[in-house]
């Protein structure tokens, strides 16, 4: 009696990234892309007059901003980053999409380093507006030129050193004029001393 086949069950591979792909399959991509598009705000109704009011202020800086908010809890939290991936690519700029489980930003405007590091100076527990707006406002912080601040540093030490090279060769000529005035003032006093000396010794000896 032949013994039973062993079967083996292959797991089907997770698509790239290691998400599911129906990890957002609850969320209408379009409709929220529609109305990003249209307002910039899609949140809860008291979220989004502040809200609304941080995206007129970016649009005024020539930056385009959307806000997502949703109360969907998904893991892993990078999932929300893939959400605002998936907005960017239609509404362009940047998108900030605020979840129960996490925080996900996209962005052609900042660099991901900018992004990420305004996103980690947030104050903790602040509220979604307040959050949405640190992270802009640190986005948009110039940044230091630390090359053109050395280069400026730089010409003002030549700049100084030229500068005082300069007065001390105007102070020179005067510093030598004085001297040689003092030399001369103390030439003639010698000679008024000495002929004062010669006299008193001719005085001497018609005396005696």
């Amino acid at each position: 009696m032949s013994p039973d086949p062993v079967v083996f069950t292959v797991a089907a591979p997770d698509p790239a990234g290691g998400r599911p792909a129906d990890a957002w399959a609850d969320l209408d991509l379009a409709a929220i892309t529609a109305k990003l598009k249209a307002t910039g705000v899609v949140a809860p109704a008291d979220q989004t007059p502040e809200l609304t009011k941080l995206v007129k202020e970016a649009k005024a800086d020539g930056h385009d901003l959307f806000v997502f908010v949703t109360d969907k809890n998904y893991a892993p939290f990078t999932v929300y980053r893939d959400i605002a991936h998936e907005l960017q690519t239609s509404t362009g700029g940047t998108v900030l999409v605020f979840g129960a489980g996490g925080l996900g930003t996209s962005s052609t405007d900042f660099s991901r380093v900018q992004i990420e590091d305004a996103t980690a100076e947030k104050t903790t527990g602040a509220s979604v507006p307040q959050a949405a707006r640190e992270i802009y406002e640190k986005a948009t912080d110039p940044n230091v030129d630390w090359t053109l601040v050395t280069i400026a540093l730089i010409v003002v030490v030549i700049i100084g050193a030229v500068a005082a090279r300069l007065t001390g060769r105007r102070r020179t000529p005067a510093a030598a004029r004085s001297e040689s005035r003092q030399m001369s003032t103390d030439a003639e006093s010698a000679d008024a001393e000495s002929t004062g000396d010669a006299a008193a010794a001719e005085n001497a000896d018609h005396t005696s």
